[in-house]
């Protein structure tokens, strides 16, 4: 699987702790490949609007989960039967045919801006996404447990798929066009997706597939369904170095975006440390970094160091992108004010209610990625906020304390 627009950290004081605050959480967007194992978790299935409470990723410590720690509520509706009457005939009206038109001319357009092929619409794909949207009214987003590769034959080489699903009082409208660049925008951006892994725009950007299928389906209740279908046939994907293919997969295992551009996704960014020069692209991140325990140097954006100020040891600043600057990987944290990745721990943030469950007496990691002698019971299940790569072991690992993480390879994810 492959594929956030996020505000600059501003400087306070002498750190910054990120802290998310999403109102409704109401977009369930999901993607996954064929080419690797791990998907990304969609926050429920149930064709409701679902809000999730605030997740808190100050360094407070997290708790055990609870019976009631990680619930969801569903917010009720006080509109008046008139009201009730006229979203339902909006959202009736929705043209299928002519969002999923749009919505391949918008993923065409996004791959145009990145300096990507067309990918050529195929009835084979097409009958297959509007099949899975089909069944999502029933079932709501499935976390691709109902995907089946094979169903795209023969365009099920490289296959990979994304699927969401998106309330019409959230899309506020039925023209196609304003539709399509609304999912396009969340799949690109994943406002709403728990998982911080980019996949969506991953598989919309792959330049090593062809062909697409879109299906978008309409609920009684207002939910709507999308998919996007992508592979190749024998043909097309004798063009390309199976390596190729491989290196680009692999990008997944990364918790930040690759270079790209989206006009609509990059409106707000119009300050300097967001414009491409020589030697300085940028990438999305949702995340941040934790300074180790020492005084910590901030760089420009042309990667000379500042003489003004340093961040404090063992304090977690936000951050919305990673800068390469003349090929060296930096973490923005302020105004013209990076720190280099290499002096401290990057981190990719999840959004409110994932959880953990240890499947082993899990070893607990400091910030540092140094084993603290404590462990934490096989079963046992963890509010996560972040995840890392242990810089001694190499393994990603989840935060479920302050300066406390177990290893990927112990746990599974709820």
């Amino acid at each position: 699987m492959f594929s956030k627009t996020k505000r600059a950290a501003i400087l306070v004081a002498a750190s910054a702790l990120l802290a998310t605050s999403l109102g409704e959480n109401i977009v369930y967007a999901d993607t996954t490949s064929s080419d690797v194992s791990t998907t990304a978790s969609a926050t429920g299935t149930s064709n409701t609007n679902v809000a999730t409470a605030t997740n808190d990723n100050s360094d407070s410590s997290n708790q055990v989960v609870s019976a009631n720690s990680a619930s969801t509520t569903t917010k009720s509706n006080d509109s008046s039967t008139s009201n009730t009457a006229t979203t339902q005939s909006s959202f009736s009206s929705i043209d299928v045919a002519a969002v999923k038109a749009a919505m391949l001319s918008e993923l065409n357009r996004l791959r145009s801006q990145n300096g990507l092929s067309a990918l050529t619409s195929v009835n084979t794909l097409n009958a297959y996404a509007q099949t899975r949207t089909d069944s999502f009214i029933n079932t709501g987003v499935d976390n691709h447990v109902g995907w089946n590769s094979a169903n795209m034959y023969p365009y099920n080489l490289d296959a990979e798929e994304n699927i969401a699903q998106m309330p019409y009082s959230m899309l506020g409208t039925t023209d196609p066009t304003t539709i399509a660049q609304k999912i396009t925008h969340e799949f690109y951006s994943e406002m709403y997706d728990p998982e911080p892994n980019y996949g969506h725009r991953k598989n919309m950007l792959n330049p090593y597939i062809n062909y697409v299928g879109i299906g978008v389906s309409v609920s009684s209740t207002g939910m709507v369904y999308f998919s996007q279908e992508m592979g190749n046939d024998q043909a097309s994907h004798s063009r390309y170095d199976a390596s190729d293919i491989y290196a680009y997969y692999l990008t997944n295992e990364n918790d930040y975006a690759n270079v790209s551009k989206y006009d609509i996704a990059d409106a707000d960014k119009t300050g300097a440390d967001y414009q491409e020069r020589d030697n300085y692209k940028t990438a999305d991140v949702r995340g941040g970094v934790t300074t180790k325990n020492k005084v910590t140097s901030v760089y420009d954006r042309y990667g000379n160091k500042r003489t003004d100020y340093e961040l404090s040891p063992n304090s977690s600043w936000v951050s919305d992108v990673i800068a390469i600057i003349d090929g060296n990987f930096y973490y923005h944290v302020s105004t013209d004010g990076f720190v280099a990745a290499d002096d401290a721990l990057p981190w990719a943030t999840f959004l409110a209610g994932s959880t953990v469950k240890a499947t082993a007496n899990a070893a607990v990691y400091d910030d540092s990625g140094t084993f603290t002698g404590q462990t934490v019971p096989s079963g046992s299940q963890w509010i996560v906020d972040r995840r890392a790569v242990n810089p001694q072991t190499n393994l990603k690992m989840y935060r479920i304390g302050t300066n406390a993480w177990i290893q990927q390879n112990q746990l599974t994810q709820k």
